[in-house]
C-alpha cells in the first residue's frame, strides 16, 4: 500500500541527518507560532535542526512562545570547501594560514621535497542541510534572502512545504497543503498526531493553539470549522495556555503603538467592490504618537477585522526619513491577489503576500496615495 503524504514526510524526517526550517518574510505571530511548534517538536524527537525567519529578533518573539537559540535571522554558511593536497609521498613539515586584504593565505612547508599543482585539488563539501522544511511560504521567492542566495540549494535539497494557503504553488518535492485547516499550526499538529501524538508537551500545545488564534482572530473568522474547534479543545487538554496567548497577542499593546492604530484607523478608506482597503500616515503621526513606522506591522490585522471582505491592505506613509526616502507602501494582498503584481508598477520587493517600495522623493502624502491607488485599481479592474 503507497505511503500517505504524511507518512511520507514522516519518513523524510526521520531519515535526515539535519533539518533546515525556512519560512516567508515578514512572518506573522502565526508562522512564527508553526516554526516554533515544528522546532520544539523535532527537539523532541532529538532531531538537529536550524530556523530561518527573515527579519528575525529575538525580542519580538512573544513571551507565550518558548525561545529557542538555533532561530536566526539569516542562513549562515550552507556546505564547507574543501582543499585537499597529496602528503602520501611528501610528508607535511608546517603548517601556517593569514588572512591579507581580504585574502586567505595558507602556507604548507614539506619536510622534504616538494610539491606540484597535480598534487592539489579542491571541492565543495557536503550540504550542511540534508532536509528543508518550508513553513507558510507560498513560493521559493517568499523565503527571501535564502532564495535570492542559495537557489541552487534550494533546487538539489528536498523540501517538505506545509502550508493551508489556497494560493500555495505547491512548489516542494512533498506537499502537505491542507486548504481546510484554519492555520499552518493546525496542519502541523495533524502531522505531530500521526507521528508521534505524545511528543506534544504543554509548549507544543501553546504554540499550536497561538498559530490557530493568531490567524482566526481568536476563532472569528468565517473559516472556523467544527474541525478546528475540536483541535483547539484537544490541544487545551493537552495543556495549551489560551489565557497567555491571548494576552500576549492583544492585551500587551503599547499606548504609543495603539495611538498610531487608531489614526490609521480613522483615516481607512475601502473600495468594497475590488476588495481594497487602505489609509494614510503623515510623519507627524508617528511623532505625536511617540512610535515609529515598525509598529505599523500590527496595523494590517485590525483593519482586516474592520472590513473583513478586504483582500488588498494598503499602508502609505511618510517615512522616519522622509526627506530621503519620501512616502513608503506596503501592500498586503490575500488569494487569489498576488502583492507582487500590484506593487511590480513599482519596484516593489517581497512575496505575494506582502511587498515594499518607497515613492520618488519629494512626492507628497496626498498625491502618493493617489497615484498608488490608481494604479492598483487600474491593475484590479484589468484582471477581473
Amino acid at each position: 500500500m503507497a505511503l500517505t503524504q504524511e507518512q511520507q514526510a514522516i519518513e523524510l524526517i526521520n531519515r535526515a541527518k539535519r533539518i533546515l526550517v525556512a519560512t516567508k518574510e515578514h512572518a506573522t505571530a502565526d508562522t512564527l507560532s508553526a516554526v516554533v511548534a515544528l522546532l520544539s517538536f523535532l527537539n523532541a524527537d532529538k532531531k538537529q535542526v536550524d530556523a530561518v525567519v527573515p527579519g528575525f529578533v529575538a525580542a519580538d518573539l512573544p513571551a507565550f512562545l518558548p525561545k529557542h537559540d538555533n532561530i536566526s535571522a539569516s542562513v549562515g554558511a550552507m556546505r564547507a570547501f574543501l582543499l585537499s593536497l597529496d602528503v602520501q609521498s611528501i610528508p607535511l613539515g608546517e603548517l601556517m594560514y593569514d588572512v591579507k586584504d581580504g585574502k586567505l593565505e595558507i602556507t604548507v612547508v614539506p619536510k622534504q621535497g616538494e610539491w606540484t599543482p597535480k598534487d592539489i585539488s579542491f571541492k565543495h563539501g557536503e550540504d550542511r542541510y540534508d532536509l528543508i522544511i518550508a513553513i507558510d511560504a507560498p513560493d521559493r521567492a517568499s523565503l527571501g534572502a535564502l532564495a535570492r542566495e542559495h537557489a541552487d540549494f534550494l533546487y538539489r535539497t528536498p523540501v517538505i512545504n506545509i502550508d493551508r494557503d489556497p494560493g500555495n504553488e505547491h512548489w516542494g518535492q512533498l506537499n502537505l497543503v491542507d486548504l481546510t485547516a484554519v492555520a499552518t499550526t493546525e496542519v502541523l499538529f495533524g502531522l505531530f498526531d500521526r507521528w508521534n501524538r505524545h511528543l506534544i508537551d504543554e509548549k507544543i500545545a501553546t504554540a499550536l493553539l497561538a498559530g490557530m488564534i493568531a490567524k482566526t482572530q481568536s476563532f472569528r473568522t468565517n473559516n472556523v470549522t467544527p474541525k478546528t474547534l475540536q483541535v483547539a479543545s484537544q490541544l487545551i487538554a493537552m495543556g495549551a495556555k489560551r489565557e497567555e496567548i491571548v494576552h500576549g497577542l492583544w492585551r500587551t499593546r503599547s499606548v504609543p503603538t495603539l495611538k498610531i492604530w487608531g489614526r490609521a484607523l480613522s483615516r481607512l478608506e475601502q473600495d468594497r467592490d475590488l476588495g481594497l482597503v487602505w489609509t494614510s500616515l503623515t510623519r507627524q503621526d508617528f511623532v505625536e504618537a511617540g512610535t515609529p513606522s515598525a509598529a505599523l506591522d500590527g496595523v494590517v490585522s485590525e483593519l482586516v477585522s474592520y472590513a473583513p471582505e478586504a483582500k488588498i491592505v494598503v499602508l502609505i506613509y511618510e517615512n522616519e526619513t522622509v526627506e530621503k526616502n519620501g512616502v513608503c507602501v506596503t501592500i498586503h494582498a490575500a488569494t487569489p491577489h498576488s502583492a507582487q503584481d500590484l506593487g511590480r508598477a513599482f519596484g516593489a520587493t517581497g512575496s505575494r503576500e506582502r511587498v515594499e517600495f518607497c515613492l520618488t522623493p519629494g512626492q507628497t502624502l496626498i498625491d502618493g496615495t493617489k497615484i498608488v491607488i490608481d494604479r492598483i485599481r487600474e491593475t484590479l479592474k484589468a484582471t477581473k
